[in-house]
């Protein structure tokens, strides 16, 4: 099992601060969240196999450090300089977030980690609102587990699936190991980032 420490340290690399290591901030230095920071950190490792350059952001400025939520909140918040990343790709542009909260059909959902429209972002932080299920590209639920599974945990997945819809996923750890030198085999032609649409 993983442990904060190690979670700590591939944060650090696959954050790739331009400042260097330890250029990042947990609020609530605990496991899970360090574990959404890990996966936040995985997306930006997927965009970079794409050659594409994630850019840190914050919601105030210069993300020194990049500050991860302790909580859900919301993607207007300027409570702390929380951190986000910006790319482009195929001419669209997104943006990776961690703790941010969305209107689902029926009620508002925290994604633990997700990729949304850049346009869609924007306009939240602008006129501040939650930013509905339609401007996501895929979300993540990350669950940092040191034992079996709870099928309520399946429950609550399906319930979150269907408010929000399939671009949802489940990132589950019961004995997560990370391994900071794997990288997952991302191309061009086989991300679905790459082949996402704005459109209907």
């Amino acid at each position: 099992m993983a442990t904060l420490s190690d979670l700590e340290s591939a944060i650090d690399a696959l954050l790739n601060h331009p400042l260097g290591l330890g250029q990042y901030q947990l609020i609530r230095q605990v496991e899970p969240k360090a574990y959404e920071a890990y996966i936040f950190g995985l997306c930006l490792r997927a965009v970079r196999e794409l050659n594409v350059t994630p850019v840190l952001r914050g919601i105030t400025g210069t993300p020194t450090p990049f500050i991860f939520r302790g909580a859900p909140g919301q993607i207007y918040s300027t409570a702390r300089n929380y951190g986000y990343a910006e790319f482009s790709i195929n001419g669209q542009n997104f943006e990776i977030h961690a703790g941010v909260e969305f209107q689902g059909a029926r009620m508002t959902h925290e994604l633990d980690v997700c990729i949304m429209r850049a346009e869609d972002a924007i306009q939240c932080r602008q006129q501040p609102d939650d930013p509905p299920s339609a401007s996501l590209i895929g979300g993540w639920e990350c669950k940092f587990w040191a034992g079996t599974l709870d099928k309520s945990l399946g429950r609550t997945f399906v319930g979150l699936v269907d408010d929000m819809g399939t671009n949802t996923g489940l990132s589950c750890s019961p004995k997560l190991v990370v391994r900071p030198k794997w990288s997952p085999r991302v191309s061009r032609e086989n991300s679905s980032l790459a082949r996402c649409r704005t459109g209907p």
